[in-house]
């Protein structure tokens, strides 16, 4: 990865130490610094737009082939939202936000997964903790065919996330709410192992 474009300075207040006060910890001995960071980074074959965000995080910018652009929000708190943009003018939506360990795992899955139907290998993947990713896929009488992610309410009742749903040779990363399941879809999700098992008899695989 190399860095282009202009190098912007910005004045940023740092918090070198902080203590206890009042029941609360807060700020110590903070100072102002000079704080540069890239306008543009780049990496073979797109551009990424990368911004400060002050006492926040980072804001990334990336194009997406069909003319919409992805938008991540990392905050220095580990959380990360990620957000969609139909074009370059157009308003974010949020489509999901990630504590930093599924943020991780979703970054390995991206990396290093390729969907093969034929030759994937579907067995749970441990990652870290007790972080578990989990292949499930959906029978003809499923409870979830025909249902929509935000009408399944799988987060909400399992606590296991939804990060990518493969259907036939196509895979859909972060799936949106309105999207609908269909029977033969295999569902890759991450939650903790009593997460995942609580999954397993909502979709009736429990042993």
């Amino acid at each position: 990865m190399r860095v282009v474009g202009t190098v912007y300075p910005a004045l940023i207040r740092v918090c070198e130490s902080t203590r206890w006060v009042g029941g609360r910890r807060g700020c110590h001995n903070a100072v102002d610094r000079v704080n540069t960071y890239p306008a543009l980074v780049t990496i073979p074959g797109m551009e990424i737009s990368e911004t400060d965000l002050p006492g926040a995080g980072k804001r990334f910018e990336l194009p997406v082939h069909d003319g919409s652009a992805l938008v991540v929000v990392v905050h220095n708190t580990g959380k990360h939202e990620i957000f969609k943009k139909d074009d370059a003018d157009a308003d974010a939506d949020r489509v999901v936000e990630l504590s930093e360990s599924e943020a991780e795992a979703l970054g390995s899955v991206l990396e290093d997964v390729h969907f093969q139907p034929s030759e994937m290998d579907m067995s749970s993947t441990m990652i870290g903790g007790d972080t578990v990713i989990e292949w499930y896929t959906l029978d003809d009488d499923s409870p979830l065919v025909g249902r929509t992610l935000e009408a399944s309410n799988l987060r909400d009742e399992t606590g296991v996330t939804v990060i990518a749903v493969e259907r036939g040779p196509d895979a859909y990363p972060s799936p949106r709410p309105a999207f609908e399941f269909e029977a033969g879809d295999t569902l890759v999700t991450i939650g903790r192992s009593d997460e995942q098992a609580a999954l397993e008899a909502r979709l009736g695989k429990a042993d």
